[in-house]
């Protein structure tokens, strides 16, 4: 499209030119100014022709893609989901067997840990409890990744949040790690949703 303006404008400045050599006897201004609006208008036509081609192409294009239907989650799936989110929750009361199963696991990779701390988070809305484990451990890079993905894959409603390295000396391969932990339980008092 910028070419042919660009060919209607070279037009209209060669008009201009052939005009002006030939004196304005003939066509005086008027002449050019009929010339210029002639130029102008088929410039204008041209570029309408066009756009209602490419608009229609575009209309032609969507018509032949079948519309695109409205993904719903129907009630019953959500309401399954929600279920089995619930069914998944293990009670408050096997927290601390979660907790002594990690602590296994990382003494099974040779980690050792330092003081854990531990807290009991509701959340009223979902209807279940987190259970916030912070675990300062001491070992390889090697054991702590080889005991996060144990602990990851044991329990299903356990997730990492946050896990931080620090090394005393760069030439050691001993790291103070630090990780944050949540394990989704049922609530306490067991509320319905």
């Amino acid at each position: 499209m910028q070419y042919q303006l660009g060919q209607a404008g070279a037009r209209m400045a060669w008009e201009c030119r052939r005009l002006a050599a030939r004196g304005l006897a003939l066509a005086g201004w008027a002449g050019v100014a009929a010339a210029v609006c002639a130029v102008l208008a088929a410039g204008a036509w041209h570029s309408r022709q066009q756009a209602a081609v490419q608009l229609a192409q575009l209309q032609a294009r969507q018509q032949d893609k079948p519309p695109v239907p409205l993904v719903q989650v129907p009630v019953d799936d959500a309401r399954s989901r929600l279920h089995a989110f619930d069914s998944a929750l293990k009670p408050v009361q096997e927290a601390p067997q979660v907790v002594e199963d990690l602590l296994a696991l990382a003494a099974a990779e040779g980690l050792v840990l330092q003081r854990g701390q531990y807290r009991l988070q509701d959340d009223s809305a979902g209807s279940f409890t987190r259970y916030r484990l912070s675990l300062p451990v001491v070992g390889t890079a090697p054991a702590v990744n080889n005991f996060v993905a144990a602990a990851l894959r044991r329990h299903r409603m356990l997730a990492l949040e946050a896990l931080q390295y620090k090394r005393q000396q760069s030439d050691s391969l001993q790291l103070e790690t630090r990780m944050e932990w949540v394990l989704l339980v049922q609530a306490p008092a067991g509320g319905v949703r």
